[in-house]
């Protein structure tokens, strides 16, 4: 086991939680942070006018460790405004920032093995790390006998291969002075701001990563973006990323070919969802992701997936009821477990 460092002799580190009635997670969250054997770190706890019992617990908190800063607000606003409101909290002293979500946790080394990777690089702007996402394991899409890449060459792994190495933002440390000139951090126009943030920081610096989990992420809570899973939201960031930033990392031919393939990727999932997603709302949204692109939802190739899915259903019974009887299995084996004994 590491020993804990010595107070007072690193750089600052500004940690922002921002939080909105997320009392049944976040006393695990601020325990995981105050539990960092790096020891010079602030502590920002931004609420957002919660209703439930979130603000006691941070001022609980609070109470008993002066690193660890209260922030309350009588303004409600969207999430990744949120975000943005928080960060600019952080102390003009600080160094380097990480963000800690709400029902998100970090290992007792995250900071310290960040840092030193940070310290140890100046041209590194964001370092990422493995992280756990519900019961899978991420950060995966780099070589791990490295510990620095280009911010290009980062980037154009990402769009060419996938990889999800830049996690998210309780997986990522970026360097404050980022933080600080770049108003405002977060697009509110994106679902995925946080991986639009790295495409566009990295343009001009390095990229470091930490291959040890130091990361815990929450799935199966009803956050925003596990919604946004549901409507397909992972399957078109892949297309638009590359829509938008192939022209700064790929060449004419890489971006064209990448695009047209993850674009149909997108379009096939569409065509399965249609009978689990007939409502308007559901429709509106992938309508409104076209539209910020520049473009209208391609109904005429949609409707060709349909028709290929339909057959492809059509044509091959055998597997659609193998994967009914798949279905119906893990069904039943939930059921069974939820009943009890």
């Amino acid at each position: 086991m590491k020993e804990p460092m010595a107070e007072g002799t690193n750089p600052l580190v500004s940690v922002v939680t921002p939080f909105y009635n997320t009392a049944a997670f976040l006393d695990e969250a601020i325990r995981s942070v105050r539990a960092q054997r790096y020891p010079d770190f602030e502590y920002i706890l931004a609420d957002n006018c919660s209703t439930d019992e979130s603000l006691e617990i941070a001022r609980h908190h609070a109470a008993e460790d002066p690193r660890i800063r209260v922030v309350t607000h009588t303004e409600f606003i969207d999430q990744d405004a949120n975000y943005n409101r928080a960060l600019g909290y952080i102390s003009p002293d600080s160094r380097y920032c990480k963000i800690v979500q709400a029902d998100d946790t970090i290992d007792a080394d995250c900071l310290g093995d960040m840092v030193a990777l940070a310290e140890a690089h100046p041209t590194v702007a964001i370092v990422g790390c493995c992280f756990i996402a519900g019961d899978r394991v991420g950060g995966h899409g780099l070589s791990f006998e490295r510990r620095v890449f280009g911010g290009r060459e980062a980037c154009r792994t990402r769009l060419l291969q996938g990889g999800t190495y830049f996690g998210s933002p309780t997986s990522l440390l970026y360097r404050s002075d980022v933080v600080r000139n770049r108003q405002p951090f977060f697009n509110l126009d994106e679902t995925n701001a946080d991986t639009t943030a790295c495409f566009e920081i990295l343009r001009d610096a390095d990229f470091g990563f930490v291959p040890q989990i130091l990361a815990y992420l929450r799935r199966g809570n009803s956050s925003t973006w596990e919604r946004l899973q549901d409507w397909g939201a992972g399957e078109f960031m892949n297309y638009a990323l590359v829509e938008r930033y192939g022209p700064v990392y790929l060449s004419p031919d890489e971006t064209r070919r990448r695009g047209a393939a993850l674009q149909r990727a997108h379009l096939r999932w569409l065509a399965h969802a249609v009978r689990k997603w007939p409502q308007r709302g559901f429709w509106r949204f992938q309508k409104m992701r076209y539209a910020s692109l520049g473009r209208p939802l391609p109904v005429a190739r949609l409707g060709i997936e349909v028709i290929d899915a339909i057959l492809d259903r059509a044509l091959n019974p055998l597997r659609t009821v193998r994967g009914a009887v798949s279905r119906l299995r893990r069904t039943v084996s939930h059921d069974s477990r939820d009943d009890g004994p």
